[in-house]
């Protein structure tokens, strides 16, 4: 089945307007994107963010070719669960116990790590906060069927393919942006305020840690 110009980039752009969106609410891998902006500087941040539109995109288009099947497997849901828990335990974890030293490098430090683009921890770390995200398997499902109703998204690979990488460029957006002006404001703050919104960040990742390991273990 061929698609026409204007059938893919109707996919192309409903995915951008899907990743996009679905990026920016509050949640463990935007808080870890500020927390590396306010420790590490952009690149760093940004390539969390990228780990994660990378993972989003994988569940995007899973669920756009129909598979769904992953809620049926529990040792695999579970071990994503736990994965989740750890993760983002370890992240909060790091982040409360941050010494104030760390936070005052000198405007040369920190460019210098802006300029560093091989952190590839940062980009697993993205990955894996969003993949042991099994809340993504539903929100994705359902993103598809509306896709597929309003027929912004025909059935042909190449349209499914087009909108996968809208869901890519989308997300990364969202994380580039965020990552660009929380790296650049904390550049005007201090290094006490700095540490404090830096442990804060901490504070909400470890409830979220928390609540994660009690629906993982609650009877």
């Amino acid at each position: 089945m061929e698609i026409t110009a204007t059938q893919f980039s109707e996919a192309l752009v409903a995915g951008f307007a899907c990743g996009f969106v679905v990026s920016i609410p509050v949640g463990p891998v935007n808080l870890a994107v500020i927390n590396q902006a306010l420790r590490r500087g952009f690149s760093r941040a940004f390539l969390v963010g990228l780990g994660a539109a990378c993972a989003e995109t994988i569940y995007a288009t899973a669920l756009l070719a129909g598979h769904s099947s992953i809620l049926d497997k529990p040792m695999i849901r579970d071990a994503l669960r736990v994965v989740a828990v750890v993760v983002i335990a370890v992240i909060a974890l790091r982040s409360l116990l941050l010494k104030p030293k760390p936070l005052e490098a000198s405007e040369a430090t920190a460019e210098k790590v802006d300029e560093r683009w091989h952190h590839p921890r940062a980009f697993l770390l993205g990955f894996l906060l969003t993949i042991s995200n099994l809340m993504l398997v539903v929100l994705w499902a359902t993103l598809s069927a509306v896709l597929f109703a309003r027929e912004w998204v025909q059935a042909a690979a190449a349209d499914r393919a087009a909108c996968s990488a809208g869901v890519l460029l989308g997300c990364s957006l969202w994380f580039f942006m965020l990552a660009w002006f929380v790296s650049r404001a904390h550049r005007r703050i201090n290094p006490r305020t700095l540490l404090l919104l830096t442990r804060a960040c901490g504070v909400v990742l470890l409830v979220f840690a928390a609540l994660l390991a009690y629906k993982l273990f609650a009877p």
